[in-house]
């Protein structure tokens, strides 16, 4: 495998390597954990709460790393334990989703690998640890990504990274060491360096690919138990960027009883993890004149084999999909993947299993309520679809009132703000440049930057209001361009799914350039009468930014103030109501509204769902109007009141034999 550079990764596998719980519920685990870990993948909501329980906890890890190193000073530095935990959970994250024991320790004791093929220049001390070496690793890397550079994105000549020349700086044995035994990122670093490995996906800039996918077969070797991580964040050095470096040589295990890895996984896959390059692995087996069929429901999809070698860990083949894979936010992607004439102790096998590309943040089960829009003022009952892994349910009682808001980005005003952004600036800005201020009303702005420069970079922040326009609604707010470069868009979206899915309202192209002042922008909100959810995003799917790395003292983003709705109106929410994972139905009262019902008013209702650590966008809402209880008859306070959901008198909704009515009369359940 070739050495290779975007502005996301660099990561080259080893050139030279040759050597070789619990099942997963929220509440029976601890989203904490770091290993131990076992999934279902071909169960989805087993596979959503393993996204957002345990996945996204390693998320955040920018601000948790703390390292003391500085390549000013040439000092290699260390990181923080919880950083550590960060990268554990994410590498037996992976494994799980493979199949695979996900009980890798990121182990702080263990010594280096000295026997062959370790060159001679990468013989340190026999005490050094793994983690010494790997830290010293990643600093040389960081160290000398302008050797990258130079190179057109691709380690020239004999600038291997895993075997470096002499004119690096911040050379050693045990930097060398770490090299030779690792995989290597410059661009990412932490969980970020372990998507990339399992990825491999990134292009250098010459072309190259990563077809052997080596990063993702170490990490997924079968008889790998240990690893050791170094990293690095990037400098103010706009040639030093961030770096990662895991060592994977050593201490292996006796080979276990073999079986099929794939990646993506049999299941269930989250959408955000779907790499290019698909490959399926068995120990020892001889993939060389193996055969592949890919499958959707429309038939045969058509797919190159990009490789077939027996280095890097275990036997692997890998290919390549000749056609992009339609978008999973609304519909699941579900593939068909057969692999014949699999050579294993010179037998002829094939291996068959699914692959559903999923949306983690979209549930099938419908999250609507069912009941009377004219309850009796005395309370009544609303039925839901069930949750399979449900953690808890929450009605939300709300009315409908005239959206007068304003959002300013002044501090104290964050409590409808939702910040999606990275944790290395902030949202809330107050910035001068050449003696003029880029915030226009009060003292802030809202601002949308990118950190780092990175591939497909992106951020954004949400409007944590429901809108319901009314005709004619707009959105106003005042917009000014930093630095932009011209593939940088800044996209003004809507969702009327509750952020499951995101329509763009508006685009705005970045110049080159800066604005000179804010001017209005008035966007017309077409989404008439609906629940509707506003957010601002900034994102360059094509790569090379202005960065606040290189760029922090000037006005780099796009510049957002004075936020307000135009003929809109907005749920206000009155009260909220919990209901434990067991139930079925929820209950509109005094209880539940926070005091007695009034006939005449309205109650508006909407209900939402916890799975796996995350409360997913509440349903529809539905309105309900009360009428006083002494004005129905028996059988409509009863039908109204609890069993609205089973149809007329005459009707039979459980199919008992015993229409509606006649269970009313003899006091039975009609459900």
């Amino acid at each position: 495998m070739g050495s290779y550079f975007t502005q996301s990764v660099l990561a080259v596998a080893l050139t030279a390597f040759s050597s070789s719980a619990y099942a997963w519920e929220p509440g029976v685990g601890n989203e904490s954990d770091t290993s131990g870990f076992a999934v279902n993948t071909q169960s989805r909501n087993d596979v959503v709460s393993f996204w957002h329980c345990v996945y996204t906890q390693s998320e955040g890890y920018e601000n948790r790393i703390s390292w003391t190193g500085s390549i000013a000073s040439s000092s290699p530095g260390t990181t923080s334990a919880a950083f550590k935990n960060d990268i554990e959970r994410r590498i037996n994250y992976f494994r799980a989703m493979a199949g695979m024991s996900a009980n890798i320790n990121l182990t702080s004791s263990a010594t280096v690998e000295l026997g062959a093929p370790t060159p001679a220049a990468a013989m340190p001390p026999p005490s050094t640890t793994k983690v010494d070496a790997a830290q010293a690793a990643a600093f040389m890397s960081s160290s000398n990504s302008a050797e990258y550079l130079s190179g057109g994105g691709v380690a020239t000549g004999s600038d291997n990274p895993h075997e470096p020349p002499p004119s690096w700086s911040q050379d050693s044995a045990t930097a060398r060491n770490g090299a030779f035994h690792s995989n290597l990122a410059v661009g990412s670093y932490g969980p970020g360096a372990i998507d990339a490995y399992m990825d491999e996906d990134d292009q250098a800039a010459a072309g190259a690919e990563n077809n052997d996918v080596g990063h993702r077969r170490l990490i997924l070797f079968s008889r790998i138990q240990e690893m050791a991580t170094g990293d690095v964040t990037g400098t103010s050095d706009p040639f030093a960027f961030s770096a990662n470096a895991l060592y994977v040589s050593g201490n292996l295990l006796s080979p276990p009883t073999p079986h099929y890895v794939a990646w993506p996984n049999s299941g269930y896959v989250p959408a955000p993890l779907l790499p290019i390059r698909w490959s399926l692995t068995y120990p020892n087996a001889d993939f060389s004149n193996a055969s592949l069929a890919v499958s959707d429901n429309s038939g045969s999809v058509g797919t190159t084999i990009v490789s077939t070698t027996a280095s890097y860990g275990d036997a692997t083949i890998a290919w390549k999909l000749n056609s992009a894979v339609p978008s999973s936010d609304t519909a699941d992607q579900s593939y068909t993947v057969t692999v014949s004439n699999i050579i294993i102790n010179g037998t002829a096998h094939s291996h068959t299993y699914p692959v559903t590309i999923i949306n983690p943040d979209r549930l099938l089960e419908s999250s609507n309520l069912l009941g009377s829009t004219s309850p009796p003022d005395t309370g009544a009952n609303y039925f839901f679809e069930t949750v399979p892994h449900a953690e808890a349910y929450e009605i939300e009682i709300s009315s409908q009132v005239t959206a007068t808001w304003f959002e300013g980005a002044e501090d104290g005003t964050d409590a409808n703000i939702i910040d999606n952004t990275d944790v290395a600036y902030d949202l809330r800005e107050a910035i001068t440049f050449v003696a003029q201020q880029f915030w226009d009303t009060g003292s802030k702005a809202f601002r949308l930057a990118f950190p780092r420069n990175e591939f497909d970079a992106f951020q954004s922040f949400e409007i944590d209001r429901t809108l319901i326009p009314q005709t004619g609604a707009q959105l106003s707010f005042r917009f000014r361009r930093g630095y932009m470069v011209a593939g940088t868009q800044f996209e003004v979206q809507s969702s009327t799914n509750g952020g499951t899915t995101w329509n763009n309202l508006e685009t705005y192209s970045g110049t080159n350039n800066y604005d000179s002042s804010f001017t209005t922008k008035n966007i017309a909100l077409t989404s008439t009468g609906q629940n509707t959810l506003i957010r601002f995003i900034l994102h360059n799917p094509s790569g090379g930014v202005f960065d606040l790395d290189a760029y922090a003292a000037f006005p780099i983003g796009a510049f957002i103030d004075g936020i307000q709705p135009i003929n809109c109106e907005t749920l206000q929410p009155q009260t909220t109501a919990s209901y434990p994972a067991s139930a079925d139905f929820v209950t509109l009262d005094a209880s539940s509204a926070g005091g007695p019902l009034t006939a005449g008013n309205t109650y508006i209702m909407r209900l939402r769902t916890k799975v796996g650590c995350k409360w997913f966008a509440f349903g529809d809402s539905l309105k309900a109007t009360p009428v006083t209880a002494a004005s129905l008859s028996t059988y409509e306070l009863w039908f109204r009141s609890s069993y609205a959901i089973i149809g007329n008198f005459d009707d039979d909704y459980d199919a008992d034999g015993i229409p509606n009515g006649v269970e009313h009369v003899l006091g039975l359940n009609p459900m």
